[in-house]
């Protein structure tokens, strides 16, 4: 592999097989997980903003936000590369915030182009609503709330040639600029876990069951365990029993040294329990005895499998990428697939019983899976919500609904908030609670007199005056506690 650099920017390349047009990628170790509450939708809405000036043009070309980078990508002659990456860098120079109520109508009725959004819920739960997992909060609703100067703010931090790395299938050409603004690269902070969540299974807002194993960046027995553990899951609950669709796996970086690998099932409805106790069961079974042999054997003839050329090129190209933008040790192919062929049985059983420790599970309500720890012990739970019974009431100042509300709202509706020095405890009809830590709150939108918390679990919880008498002083004690940068007016 070759390296060099353009104005300051690295370019790393490697000579195409045979004849054909050249490929680019420009790439920003920049994607969704760099977001905050605040600026969630940022990225999209600045790559969306530069490829609008870019226009139609006679060679192929797109671009993608990703959780941790984004890519702007073109193939075509020389000249024509050349021509769109310096469209691009100029885009960047002077970001065309005059389109943003174009590109944020288009970002709304438009799919995300980020990863499957089914394998982020456990990230939510580990995360809460901070970086990595601030993936399941893309709404359309984000984009509306931004103005140019939050978006030329974002680009002016994220979008710089500090941040870039160019990727070419063949040599630069020598006329190749690339004039994009200066800036360094940004630190990138790793995600806190949330205390309590590792090593649990938690109900979400979702229709699959998913689970999160964490594993170092370059670990061929991870890579092993989560082949075999998606195989033998999907054999049974998809070929042999048909209550789920294909399993299906994913991969985040939490930061250089470390990924969190998400298997994911979506069950028939009624088949929730069943789906999440054979995922949690045969984790726990290849925890104890590991693979057999056929496995292994089948896994590393799976991995020798061979992809054409250019794919191989590009793979490596893709995980130099990486190694330049996130400090990522870089190991080349031999080298992967030597590491593949020598991971034993005790390998993969050793890995599983270190990951299963912080392992977190998350079903979707309604689903109760009787499951154990390896110890034999009961998994515990880490929903947001303590049922009653198991803590004591939480004391301070309570708002009750008004009577009026009390009279007209059913029973199992009713319920009541309690305002503490340290936040607010949402309390239900069967005396369940939820709390809202003034110090954990992500984001605030005002809604009319009313106000939609995101809370540090992840939760959206809806506050109206009119909902509890003295409403009012309520929603006062929100608004002088949350800080002015996290709030959202629409104003």
């Amino acid at each position: 592999m070759q390296r060099t650099s353009a104005d300051g920017v690295t370019v790393l390349w490697e000579a195409a097989p045979g004849p054909g047009p050249l490929s680019a990628v420009l790439s920003f170790g920049t994607g969704t997980r760099d977001e905050t509450a605040p600026t969630l939708g940022a990225t999209r809405l600045v790559e969306t903003l530069v490829m609008t000036p870019v226009g139609k043009r006679p060679h192929e070309f797109t671009s993608i936000v990703e959780e941790e980078a984004t890519h702007f990508i073109a193939k075509g002659t020389p000249a024509e590369v050349t021509g769109f990456l310096h469209a691009v860098c100029n885009a960047l120079l002077d970001l065309p915030t005059h389109h943003i109520e174009h590109a944020t109508r288009l970002l709304t009725i438009e799919d995300p182009r980020t990863r499957d959004h089914r394998g982020a819920e456990p990230l939510s739960a580990r995360y809460g609503p901070h970086a990595l997992g601030l993936t399941t909060h893309h709404h359309p609703d984000t984009y509306s709330r931004h103005t140019p100067d939050t978006v030329r703010s974002h680009a002016a931090t994220h979008f710089t040639r500090g941040n870039a790395v160019l990727a070419l299938d063949g040599p630069p050409p020598p006329d190749l600029t690339l004039p994009l603004p200066d800036g360094p690269r940004p630190h990138r902070t790793t995600p806190r876990t949330r205390p309590g969540v590792p090593g649990t299974w938690q109900h979400r807002q979702i229709d699959t069951v998913s689970l999160l194993l964490t594993s170092h960046i370059h670990e061929p027995a991870a890579v092993t365990a989560c082949h075999t553990l998606s195989r033998r899951v999907e054999h049974l609950a998809h070929d042999t029993l048909a209550f789920t669709d294909r399993a299906t796996t994913h991969t985040f970086l939490r930061d250089r040294l470390t990924l969190d690998r998400v298997l994911t099932l979506r069950p028939a409805d009624g088949h929730g329990e069943q789906a999440a106790e054979i995922l949690w069961h045969e984790a726990l079974d290849l925890a104890r005895q590991g693979p057999t042999r056929h496995e292994l054997d089948s896994f590393t003839a799976h991995t020798r499998t061979a992809p054409d050329s250019e794919s191989r090129l590009w793979h490596s190209l893709h995980r130099a990428v990486e190694a330049e933008h996130f400090g990522i040790p870089y190991h080349d192919t031999p080298s992967l697939l030597a590491g593949h062929a020598t991971t034993t049985a005790q390998d993969v059983a050793h890995y599983m019983q270190r990951a299963l420790t912080d392992a977190v599970l998350v079903v979707p309500h309604q689903v109760f899976p009787r499951l154990k720890t390896p110890h034999g012990k009961r998994l515990p739970n880490s929903d947001c919500w303590r049922p009653h019974g198991q803590h004591p009431p939480t004391p301070g100042t309570r708002f009750r609904m008004n009577p009026f509300r009390r009279v007209t709202t059913p029973r199992h509706e009713h319920g009541e908030y309690v305002l503490t020095d340290w936040g607010l405890v949402i309390r239900d009809a069967e005396r369940d609670e939820h709390d809202i830590r003034f110090a954990d709150i992500a984001l605030m939108l005002h809604d009319g007199p009313g106000r939609i918390v995101l809370t540090g679990c992840g939760c959206h919880t809806h506050l109206h005056p009119q909902q509890v008498a003295r409403g009012d002083r309520l929603i006062a004690a929100l608004d002088a506690a949350v800080p002015a940068h996290l709030v959202h007016t629409d104003t």
